[in-house]
């Protein structure tokens, strides 16, 4: 397994500088941030050449519309995401994380035919299929991230998740494991890793309080020897808040990992 950071965390006046910082502590990748990313592509690339550090995924950066009830949304939501998985082919990264909605419901409950959350389902595996499909020209992947209940109503477990990916059935589909949000909705964070395991295809890390790992209880332990145990050799990105002094936390916190990774 590798340890990645995603860019806004760690400190540095330009992307260079954020990279070098990286690879000091002995971070091997960096997820980048959707938003502006066509825009410095060629700045990415070459920092990129230069530390050593390998891109991971994009995180965000898209209109979150693929559930919208306008299709001229959603037609944008998906050209956007396209655009990105483009990027991530270019940039070296695996793929997008693709977030289906935050919120509620914003399409009409048609019951007794259909309740909102059965046609939110039906349409996002059609898209789904339509966005893997184009990854797979790409040679990315869409990477699907359930959410907390407090931040959506769809895909807040692992197994909800992996089940889309089971209906859209493509291998340019992975499931996103998130340790703060399996903090919040996971009976058992260790098994429904292992249950997970063939969609498993990339991992967040914050702990209990959204802050880095070792601040917080969540039991990392556990965790890191399920996916161990299924096989699991990809990224481990932080998503997190970093108090304190950034680069001092950084490194503190990848000595947790590396520590609970080995136990």
């Amino acid at each position: 397994m590798k340890f990645a950071a995603q860019e806004n965390l760690v400190p540095g006046a330009t992307f260079r500088e954020k990279v070098q910082h990286l690879k000091r502590l002995g971070y091997e990748g960096v997820e980048l941030r959707g938003d502006h990313l066509a825009e410095r592509v060629q700045e990415v690339k070459a920092a990129l050449r230069e530390s050593g550090i390998a891109a991971t995924c994009i995180c965000g950066g898209f209109k979150f519309g693929l559930l919208f009830p306008n299709k001229a949304d959603r037609e944008e939501s998906k050209a956007q995401i396209k655009q990105l998985l483009a990027i991530a082919a270019d940039v070296g990264a695996e793929g997008v994380i693709v977030v289906p909605i935050f919120g509620g419901p914003q399409i009409p409950d048609l019951s007794p035919w259909k309740t909102a959350v059965e046609l939110e389902r039906e349409l996002l595996v059609e898209q789904l299929a339509e966005l893997a499909a184009y990854a797979g020209t790409q040679g990315t992947k869409v990477i699907l991230e359930p959410l907390n209940r407090y931040e959506t109503h769809l895909l807040n477990r692992l197994e909800q998740a992996a089940e889309i990916c089971d209906r859209v059935g493509s291998p340019h589909m992975t499931v996103l494991a998130d340790f703060f949000h399996m903090n919040i909705e996971e009976a058992d964070i260790a098994a429904s890793l292992r249950a997970a395991g063939r969609w498993l295809g990339y991992v967040h890390l914050a702990d209990s309080n959204r802050v880095v790992p070792g601040l917080g209880h969540t039991d990392f332990k556990s965790g890191f020897a399920a996916l161990r145990d299924i096989g699991y050799a990809g990224w481990m990105s932080l998503e997190c808040g970093v108090p304190g002094d950034p680069l001092a936390t950084l490194a503190r916190s990848l000595a947790f990992m590396k520590e609970q990774l080995s136990a």
